[in-house]
């Protein structure tokens, strides 16, 4: 059993597990990766404890960021080696003051992250390299008011698979908006990483319930390896 499951009692479990029964929801011969804003907003500064990270940036989610660092970096470098489409998200800059936040604490005084100097940056382990496109979204959803999916339609995308952060933010907005336009979904638990523990695995186990089929890396690899996928 995976450990967000355990996080719910076993009646509310069953009754869960009476939605979807077990069914495969992701599928697909060409997905695309999408990198849900790992910037240094979200990322932050590393060796620092949680509440350390957070003095530098608020949003930082501190050692968590750093753990799915490198397990990004194996899923880029396997889309790379089969030329599957990788797309990066960050948030736009001046985005809140023009369309409204992307939550209500930027609306107060925190402001907007993403317009401090260096808050776009993304950490040189997982770099884009030419040609991957990094899409700077107003909102949480990777595909609000984004030329998203006309990107993954010019790029015969039929599936998606999602890492990055905050899992119970950007990268559950963006899974669900990903299902509602009728792809095929994976949400790559040890690749995504939130401030909370807790948020992140009840979040994990909603998505896997309701819009996506969420598994590790290694689940990943040995089910849906891009290699197989992109013959």
């Amino acid at each position: 059993m995976k450990w967000w499951a355990e996080l719910f009692p076993e009646p509310e479990r069953r009754a869960y597990a009476q939605m979807a029964k077990g069914f495969k929801f992701f599928s697909g011969t060409r997905p695309a990766l999408l990198v849900v804003d790992v910037v240094k907003a979200f990322v932050g500064v590393p060796d620092l404890s949680l509440e350390e990270a957070s003095h530098e940036w608020v949003t930082a989610c501190g050692p968590a960021a750093w753990e799915a660092l490198p397990r990004i970096k194996t899923l880029l470098d396997d889309f790379r080696s089969n030329n599957l489409p990788i797309c990066f998200t960050t948030g736009q800059p001046g985005a809140a003051a023009k369309f409204g936040g992307t939550n209500k604490a930027e609306l107060s005084a925190m402001g907007s992250p993403m317009d401090r100097p260096g808050a776009q940056e993304i950490p040189d382990l997982i770099r884009p390299q030419d040609g991957e496109w990094v899409l700077d979204k107003p909102k949480a959803s990777a595909f609000f008011a984004t030329p998203l999916v006309a990107w993954l339609h010019h790029h015969a995308v039929d599936s998606v698979v999602i890492v990055g952060c905050t899992t119970s933010g950007c990268v559950r907005a963006t899974c669900v908006d990903a299902m509602s336009w009728g792809y095929p979904t994976a949400v790559i638990e040890d690749a995504c990483f939130d401030r909370s523990r807790l948020s992140h695995g009840v979040s994990l186990f909603e998505m896997h319930t309701k819009y996506a089929d969420v598994m590790t890396v290694e689940e990943f690899e040995q089910d849906h390896s891009p290699g197989s996928l992109a013959q």
